[in-house]
């Protein structure tokens, strides 16, 4: 039995992620098994979900503790996230990142593979949502499933408006995925709970390492209409001199705020790595 653990931020669809892959390894005709593992996160938090691939039925309905791969959708998720806890002696880990394996902080008794499927997202989607680019990148780096396979099962899962770009992507991340290496000499980051430096409301707390992309206000373009204020979930926006002004320890990157925004003053700009 192969066993494969999910790592990803609410809103990057890793639960998703992980139907279409058992679902394209069950027309591969193999036995397999998707585990969600829903809570209270809001989109940015932390998440994870599960994978059973097998030659014959499984009968374990349990969560994967000690996993022969790990799936990474978020390049800083393994700073605040142990994500190759239990990880098997020689496992394999497929990270969305944008450097070399040696510059994702992982390191261990394991092989790193690497994709930017960040940038893929963005770049064919339109949205930094990674989970078919790192579908992609999964069938290149293990063998264990067809493209093919990978592109039938989406059809199940995405409305049908979705499905060519989604499609697309996991084929630049297919053809973008560096070969795994060996992480057995690398340094590995310390993980670290963030603490707000401002002064924290009573439901608020910091969100900062949540975000893949980060709003910048134009403020020649800001006409002061607390729109943005009135719809960012994370109280992290204010007004200074009538001009909107971010609290980055509040905000978690779900780019409402320029959504919302009607004079095009908000932006949204990729995290650095």
């Amino acid at each position: 039995m192969i066993e494969i653990r999910f790592h990803g931020r609410g809103g990057q669809g890793a639960v998703t992620a992980v139907k279409i892959l058992a679902s394209a390894i069950y027309l591969e005709g193999k036995f397999t098994q998707a585990i969600p593992m829903y809570g209270t996160e809001r989109r940015g938090a932390p998440v994870a979900a599960f994978c059973r691939v097998d030659d014959t039925r499984i009968r374990e309905r349990d969560l994967v503790h000690e996993p022969d791969m790990v799936v990474v959708l978020d390049p800083l998720l393994n700073r605040s996230v142990d994500v190759t806890d239990g990880l098997k002696k020689g496992g394999l880990v497929i990270v969305n990142h944008p450097g070399a394996a040696k510059d994702t902080g992982l390191a261990g008794d394991f092989k790193v593979a690497t994709v930017d499927a960040t940038k893929i997202a963005l770049d064919v989607i339109g949205r930094p949502i990674t989970n078919t680019a790192i579908l992609g990148a999964f069938a290149k780096a293990t063998g264990l499933v067809k493209l093919e396979s990978l592109a039938e099962a989406v059809k199940s899962e995405l409305p049908a408006r979705l499905i060519p770009t989604n499609v697309d992507a996991m084929k630049k991340a297919y053809e973008a995925t560096n070969a795994p290496v060996d992480a057995s000499g690398f340094k590995k980051a310390e993980i670290v709970k963030k603490t707000s430096t401002q002064p924290m409301i009573s439901y608020s707390r910091n969100v900062s390492d949540w975000r893949v992309i980060r709003p910048v206000v134009d403020k020649a373009k800001c006409v002061g209409c607390k729109r943005c204020w009135v719809y960012c979930p994370e109280t992290a926006i204010s007004l200074v001199d009538n001009k909107a002004e971010i609290n980055y320890d509040y905000c978690k990157g779900c780019g409402i705020c320029s959504e919302e925004c009607l004079v095009h003053a908000i932006k949204m700009e990729r995290e650095e790595v």
